[in-house]
């Protein structure tokens, strides 16, 4: 009996996958009770086709094994966010963000802002509820054009979920391509650094040519004298803390713990009761989600993960991947051939985790043994990662779009960091070939 799947089977079983799925985003509906029927679809084809109970078993396993971590990260963030939250770190961080808006330089303020905290909380929702809903309520109060204000936030949100050592996104495309946290961050580095001075650079060029009227004559940034400095030093304490942790190569556990721990110090000099912080832990507090908001997504993504993993050990699409990728020389070739890979799965795929996973696994062979992980780490970053803001029926740019007020397809022309990510990765691939035969 060959073990091979049909085109057929191929995508009867994606399409259940992806159809379910979206009809549950549509619907409010559980992500974790809507991948089973892809999964029994595909595990019950699997075995049809020759693959026993402990084969898919220990398939599951591994998946699960490998996105442990990540289902960690989510675990130790829904309880560092509201332990930041009652310590002041997050308010105070706002407060001191919002004394530098200036209406001439909105745009390009609005952006970096925002990629500054998602750097600092490693997501974008996050800093596009922590930062992003005061500053859309100031350009709303300015009249400012929203669909470029929200382009704007979205933008800064995507510089922190695809490159803040807190991302989940970011650990779980480590983890997918088997690099490590350190490489990823290096690998990744040069085309962050270009694409966010591009993407500033066009918000610069709308701040100065558009025309801004009353806007400027009004006036929204705080004095700096009314914050209070000692206050805001002590409420930086537990960011800088895990900022220092992580740079200087300390495990995740032990980088998140000592920022909780310094949070926690801070809150009780603080005279925070400890009910209030015990149930902002559970259950969220202020714009900050809590553990209980993190279940469905840390089960969610311990599914993807055995999903994936069935997919990889049943070589399901590694055949049709192979046939696409026939060139095994060109750098610029095979990053335009992933980038459309990425683009085609991110299409059809209604959340961020499952394209990250799937593309990252299927890739990851032809890559590995013809260029470089670090390389395909780097171009994943800057497609995968970011396309989730741009697709209209992805749960991160349906959340995106509801923070800020904005449909989708109106602040996407304008999300120029998620626009310019891909294009960038590929023009750093073809400068990268032309240097090495320089």
């Amino acid at each position: 009996m060959t073990r091979t799947f049909t085109l057929t089977e191929l995508l009867l079983i994606l399409g259940v996958t992806v159809a379910v799925l979206m009809t549950a985003i549509l619907n409010d509906f559980s992500l974790v009770l809507a991948i089973m029927p892809g999964l029994v679809l595909l595990i019950g084809i699997s075995v049809r086709k020759g693959f026993s109970f402990s084969e898919l078993s220990r398939s599951a396993f591994f998946g699960i094994k490998r996105n442990k971590d990540v289902a960690w990260l989510l675990t130790f963030i829904g309880i560092l966010l509201p332990t930041w939250h009652f310590a002041g770190t997050i308010n105070d961080l706002n407060a001191l963000f919002l004394t530098v808006i200036n209406p001439a330089y909105f745009f390009v303020i609005a952006f970096l802002i925002t990629a500054v905290m998602s750097l600092i909380v490693g997501s974008a929702i996050g800093s596009l509820s922590i930062a992003g809903v005061p500053v859309m309520a100031a350009g709303d109060y300015l009249g400012l054009p929203m669909v470029i204000v929200g382009g704007a936030l979205v933008s800064g949100a995507f510089v922190g979920d695809r490159s803040s050592p807190l991302s989940s996104s970011f650990f779980l495309l480590s983890y997918a391509l088997e690099v490590t946290v350190r490489q990823h961050f290096r690998a990744i580095l040069p085309t962050l650094m270009w694409t966010v001075l591009l993407t500033a650079g066009l918000f610069l060029s709308l701040d100065l040519f558009i025309d801004k009227g009353e806007a400027l004559n009004n006036g929204t940034a705080r004095n700096f004298s009314e914050l209070n400095i000692g206050q805001l030093a002590v409420s930086f304490i537990p960011a800088l803390v895990l900022l220092v942790m992580i740079l200087t190569g300390k495990n995740m556990k032990i980088s998140f713990t000592s920022s909780i721990a310094a949070a926690f110090a801070i809150l009780f000099f603080r005279d925070v009761p400890l009910s209030a912080w015990g149930e902002g832990v559970l259950a969220g507090a202020g714009q900050v989600n809590g553990i209980i908001d993190m279940l469905p997504f840390i089960l969610f993504i311990l599914l993807v993960g055995v999903y994936s993993q069935i997919i990889e050990d049943t070589q399901l699409i590694q055949p049709y991947i192979e046939k696409v990728f026939t060139n095994k020389s060109s750098l610029a070739v095979n990053t335009s051939q992933s980038i459309g890979i990425a683009a085609a799965v991110s299409l059809i795929s209604p959340n961020q985790s499952f394209p990250i996973i799937l593309t990252g696994r299927s890739l990851l062979p032809h890559w590995a043994e013809y260029f470089s992980k670090r390389q395909l780490s780097r171009i994943l970053a800057d497609s995968t990662v970011v396309f989730a803001g741009l697709v209209p029926w992805s749960l991160l740019a349906i959340l995106c779009s509801t923070i800020i007020g904005v449909p989708v397809l109106e602040y996407a022309p304008f999300a120029f960091f998620l626009l310019l990510s891909p294009a960038v990765t590929m023009v750093y691939s073809v400068l990268s070939v032309r240097k090495a035969y320089q």
